[in-house]
């Protein structure tokens, strides 16, 4: 990779970091050049847009690492419950290892921007938008009544990421074990009953 290439994802990937650990307003472009490591120059090179052109970048960089991490589990899950089994077992160990200052990579980022911010909006449906793909494939490679698949996708991802915050602010993995519990229980109904 090409030195100034690399400057643009250490850019985006620092970006992604400090929005994730100190929120999008309370990060400044110094501080993304500090944790870079990048020259001031390449900042408004590759993000003449300033900061919201950053934080668009990173919402899809981060947000595509999630959606990588979640086609890798489809594939190889035995089940809806297994997959969720499976993330959750990263989402906890991902936690801890930060002692609960991380959350999802992208909804801090999201919650404070939008949708007063066009860019970091539309950057944001679009990760939703994959994120549903990859469950959705998921559920209906599994016999999911198509029906109800749009709807435990949705639900899926409300829970983990609701799961995220209550982790974060009670500093436990307790709130994720629960929600794969309960989430594990609604995908291993038998698919003739109603939601």
């Amino acid at each position: 990779m090409a030195p100034r290439k690399q400057q643009r994802q250490s850019l985006i990937r620092a970006a992604a970091k400090l929005f994730r650990r100190q929120g999008y307003s309370g990060t400044g472009l110094r501080d993304i050049l500090a944790a870079s490591g990048a020259a001031r120059g390449s900042l408004y090179h590759y993000f003449p847009g300033g900061k919201e052109q950053i934080g668009a970048a990173a919402v899809t960089a981060a947000g595509g690492l999630v959606t990588e991490t979640f086609a890798e589990l489809a594939k190889v899950a035995d089940s809806p419950a297994d997959f969720i089994r499976r993330y959750t077992t990263m989402l906890v160990r991902w936690l801890e290892a930060s002692k609960f200052r991380d959350g999802c990579p992208i909804t801090t980022t999201l919650l404070e921007t939008t949708p007063a911010s066009v860019a970091i909006s539309a950057a944001g449906q679009a990760v939703f938008a994959d994120w549903l793909a990859v469950l959705e494939g998921l559920l209906r490679r599994h016999g999911w009544p198509g029906d109800r698949i749009p709807g435990t996708a949705t639900a899926i991802i409300a829970g983990l990421e609701g799961a995220l915050m209550l982790a974060r602010v009670q500093g436990s993995a307790q709130p994720i074990h629960d929600t794969a519990q309960a989430l594990c229980a609604l995908l291993e109904m038998p698919n003739t009953e109603t939601l």
